[in-house]
């Protein structure tokens, strides 16, 4: 199935997030007349993933330089390992609307990025005496939007703990591309860039703890288990595929990603399938919230 276009600029703000959004501001302003409230979270996050596809990618690509690099008259391998991308970073807002003391519900959005750089994927390789750094810089970014509703429990006046869960929708996007220079040279050159990106659904269970520092400012600190999943990504060219690709002058399996228009066939080619970006994983975040 074909994926719709996304250009590199247009922006990863959704519409069905800015009209949501834009609701809950004027909910904020008309709501206290009605005995309720709005609080708005902002939180800093650290998530683990589980990026199967990427990371064999990676390890696919570090096997291929260190078998060419071996198999080259003149060439050596000299050291260095590819890194993999165990998690990612995420800044994330909320609007939380209480319903009673007890139950709320919050509409949030926000932006996750993990990433192996090109100091995270270097290989060192000898070329004719020359010293060459090959490196394969990846990252994955996706941006959520997720409907949560929350059941609180008071340890006191200002302590509460909480438990919560959540549905949405989620994009996500893949890049990678190998660079390479020589070890004196400022700056690599890069090729072979692969970006490709789509759409999957997400759902989260959550637990945390709040501090309520007065009546309009508090902190919290929250644990969070994330099912998000994308498994049909592409770009104009086509799909974004995970194969394996026979090497026979190198006797290897390499493990890739590629944005084709339709998946590889013959005997070279095993293990075909539409490529998937999954960020699931359990979240950690810390941030503070406002009361309106």
């Amino acid at each position: 199935m074909k994926l719709p276009v996304h250009s590199k600029g247009k922006s990863a703000t959704s519409p069905p997030a800015v009209f949501a959004v834009s609701v809950l501001l004027l909910l904020a302003v008309a709501l206290p007349s009605f005995g309720l409230t709005i609080q708005f979270k902002l939180s800093g996050s650290y998530g683990l993933f589980a990026l199967d596809d990427v990371n064999r990618s990676l390890a696919g690509w570090e096997g291929f330089t260190k078998k060419l690099a071996a198999a080259t008259k003149g060439w050596s391998y000299e050291g260095g390992d590819v890194g993999r991308i165990r998690g990612g970073f995420d800044v994330e807002g909320e609007f939380l609307l209480s319903l009673t003391p007890r139950w709320a519900v919050g509409v949030g959005s926000g932006f996750t990025y993990g990433e192996a750089a090109e100091n995270a994927t270097s290989i060192d390789v000898l070329r004719s005496s020359v010293p060459y750094i090959y490196a394969r810089p990846t990252n994955v970014t996706a941006v959520p939007l997720v409907l949560t509703g929350y059941r609180l429990w008071p340890l006191g006046r200002k302590l509460h703990v909480y438990a919560g869960a959540g549905a949405g929708w989620v994009r996500a996007k893949y890049s990678g591309r190998e660079a390479v220079k020589k070890q004196s040279s400022a700056g690599f050159a890069y090729s072979n860039e692969v970006s490709a990106s789509g759409h999957g659904t997400l759902v989260q269970g959550i637990a945390g703890i709040k501090y309520a520092h007065d009546g309009s400012l508090g902190v919290f600190l929250e644990a969070a288990w994330r099912r998000a999943r994308v498994d049909a990504l592409g770009n104009e060219a086509g799909t974004l595929y995970f194969y394996e690709e026979y090497l026979q002058t190198l006797d290897f399996w390499q493990s890739k990603m590629s944005v084709l228009d339709e998946p590889p066939a013959g005997e070279t080619f095993r293990s075909v399938r539409k490529a998937v970006v999954d960020c699931s994983g359990v979240v950690l975040k810390l941030g503070f919230f406002v009361k309106f």
